[in-house]
């Protein structure tokens, strides 16, 4: 007789959620709200309760971050129509809890298999990404189990693998690296060095390369660039410096648009003029502008600052601010940077902030691929404290 409980061990249960929560196929979900993962975020109650009925900070502060945050709406505006976005909040809240309660409190993973999950996503992603290739060079543009959909920005070397876009991908993959380079330090004890990594993962490393190359989002260049912050040791600055002088000079030889892109929002991003960014990329603008908008426009003496202006307020608003900071409030946000910081952050001063500021804007909304950067972000901080 097959034991079908096995396949419902706290470990599968923890590696479904966080695979399920960073791939989207786009013939069954669609590119807004996922109904397969609203059904799976809402028995994750079932399974808190079946598993791992704990309180962790995960419980404690995702709980206070979300009565502040509806408590001060309901205040302010009442019951509105748009209650239903403080309900789908809800569920990636217990999806994440569901996740760190089994982390933390269930230890379900070592740090081998957490990395051979990360090498199942980057393949994944690869092999998807290589398949879409091969059949968009044969000229089909259309082919739903690969998650081909046609979408007019598709080019040879500009698609979208297993995710909604190419810049989800490379926000996504760029996170799992950065957790398999933080694990092998874990594992070794030491940062590892350049030559170990190439000896010991070269088709990882490569994989990975191909991946965020191919998906040609210059998201996934300035993640790059994130990254290799991570050898810049006293041993590797030579080095790193070396490379990125390289890179830099080729550029206009390349020819490359994702990384003409990212070079040339960089340089507008350093002008700190909105106007400017918006000039040279409309669609990075997006992004880039609310950093920009919440460093130079966030005023702490109106009320409205600190208690929002209700939800959708910063939908059609010029030099908008991050979300979460002008529907919910600052407080509201605060909570949220709480939560972020007992569960996620290793520290103020980590490439985990500066991904968070430059690749997220300062914020994680309710998508998929963001919490489960988050769920990776508390993995890395786990094993840190516990290898």
């Amino acid at each position: 007789m097959i034991n079908f409980s096995r396949y419902f061990s706290v470990r599968n249960i923890a590696s479904f959620t966080l695979i399920f929560m960073s791939v989207q196929f786009l013939f069954v979900e669609g590119w807004a709200i996922s109904i397969p993962k609203v059904a799976f975020m809402a028995i994750t109650p079932i399974l808190i309760l079946a598993k791992t009925p704990y309180i962790s900070k995960a419980v404690i502060f995702g709980s206070l971050f979300w009565v502040v945050t509806v408590g001060m709406s309901i205040v302010q505006f009442g019951l509105t129509s748009r209650m239903s976005t403080f309900y789908y909040s809800a569920l990636f809240l217990l999806t994440f809890i569901l996740y760190y309660n089994l982390v933390y409190i269930n230890k379900v993973f070592g740090i081998e298999q957490f990395i051979g999950l990360i090498k199942i996503v980057i393949y994944a992603y690869a092999i998807v990404l290589i398949l879409q290739q091969l059949f968009y060079f044969i000229g089909i543009r259309y082919m739903p189990l690969i998650n081909l959909m046609n979408q007019p920005y598709y080019n040879l070397f500009r698609l979208n693998s297993l995710a909604i876009e190419p810049s989800h991908a490379g926000r996504l993959l760029a996170v799992y690296f950065y957790a398999f380079l933080k694990l092998i330090e874990y594992k070794e004890g030491s940062t590892p060095s350049i030559k170990m990594l190439w000896k010991d993962y070269r088709i990882l490393i490569i994989t990975f390369l191909y991946t965020m190359v191919g998906i040609g989002s210059g998201t996934a260049f300035i993640a790059l660039a994130i990254l290799l912050l991570y050898f810049l040791k006293r041993q590797y600055v030579l080095l790193v410096i070396c490379i990125a002088i390289a890179i830099y000079s080729l550029i206009p030889i390349i020819n490359f648009e994702p990384l003409d892109r990212a070079v040339n929002i960089f340089h507008a991003t350093m002008s700190g003029d909105v106007d400017i960014v918006t000039k040279t990329d409309n669609s990075a603008a997006a992004r880039v502008n609310t950093i920009l908008n919440t460093i130079n426009n966030l005023d702490l003496t109106k009320s409205e600052t600190w208690f929002g202006q209700g939800i959708d307020s910063n939908k059609y608003v010029e030099n908008a601010i991050v979300s979460a900071i002008s529907e919910y409030g600052l407080i509201s946000y605060i909570f949220k940077l709480i939560l972020f910081f007992s569960c996620c952050f290793n520290s103020l001063f980590s490439l985990e902030i500066i991904m968070f500021i430059l690749l997220f804007s300062f914020n994680i909304g309710n998508i998929a691929y963001g919490w489960a950067t988050l769920m990776i972000f508390s993995t890395i901080k786990y094993f840190k404290h516990n290898s």
